[in-house]
């Protein structure tokens, strides 16, 4: 796989074993090589477009999307509030389209990091992007984490529920004494229902805005990825 880029900032995934057809015209596919990785290759109509190497990022961006996703700004905060690293032991549930399954999976690699998710429809998107971002340490298990969870010793549970308090008791268990338990809910109710759980947790909430810049005319953009969701980082300091 490569990662075009054209003269607007806009990114391809492409294969490279085909023509590719944009709108700034045709790229060859024997320009599409390893050797050409870090330089401009042309169309047939003269426009330029960067070769790149995609990493794990590239492929989370373009996955195929089902349910509402995580962002990556949420994402992000994850890893800042709870410190997991490779090899730290995750749990996530609530899989969806596997968008923050695969953020998480490509930090703790190469540790593996199991995903639960009840609804066939959204296990058959996430699986999909599991296997074109070519991230094979995750492993999807068709089950409710409401029902109890079968990893122990865990170092981050991550949830995106719509009733994450009734996982508080399971997570108590099966998290280390220090372990994360996380919750992203769109509604402050939900995070307030389960902060009001959090017996034997240390926790905090917070909300992420992002506002970006164009800086060709030094001044924000109008439009700004504004609300997407509380997230609750609850810290188990004692059974």
């Amino acid at each position: 796989m490569y990662l075009l880029i054209d003269e607007k900032g806009r990114h391809y995934l492409v294969r490279g074993d085909s023509d590719v057809h944009t709108n700034y015209g045709v790229i060859k596919a024997d320009d599409l090589k390893e050797e050409n990785i870090g330089g401009e290759i042309e169309t047939h109509t003269g426009r330029r477009f960067f070769l790149v190497r995609p990493d794990a990022l590239d492929f989370i961006k373009k996955a195929k999307k089902g349910p509402q996703s995580v962002t990556l700004k949420d994402c992000g905060l994850i890893i800042a509030y709870t410190g997991v690293r490779s090899g730290s032991k995750v749990v996530d549930a609530g899989t969806g389209s596997g968008i923050t399954s695969m953020f998480l999976a490509n930090i703790v690699y190469p540790e593996r990091l199991t995903t639960y998710e009840v609804r066939e429809d959204f296990s058959e998107i996430a699986r999909e992007n599991f296997r074109k971002a070519r991230i094979d340490n995750i492993e999807l298990k068709m089950k409710s984490i409401y029902d109890g969870i079968d990893e122990t010793d865990l170092d981050l549970i991550n949830l995106d529920l719509p009733e994450p308090w009734r996982v508080v008791e399971h997570a108590r268990s099966s998290l280390k004494v220090g372990g994360f338990l996380v919750s992203y809910s769109p509604s402050i109710e939900q995070s307030k229902k389960f902060h009001d759980e959090l017996e034997g947790f240390e926790s905090e909430t917070v909300e992420c805005l992002v506002r970006n810049w164009d800086m060709k005319i030094v001044r924000p953009y109008s439009r700004m990825l504004g609300h997407t969701g509380f997230l609750t980082f609850a810290r188990l300091i004692k059974r």
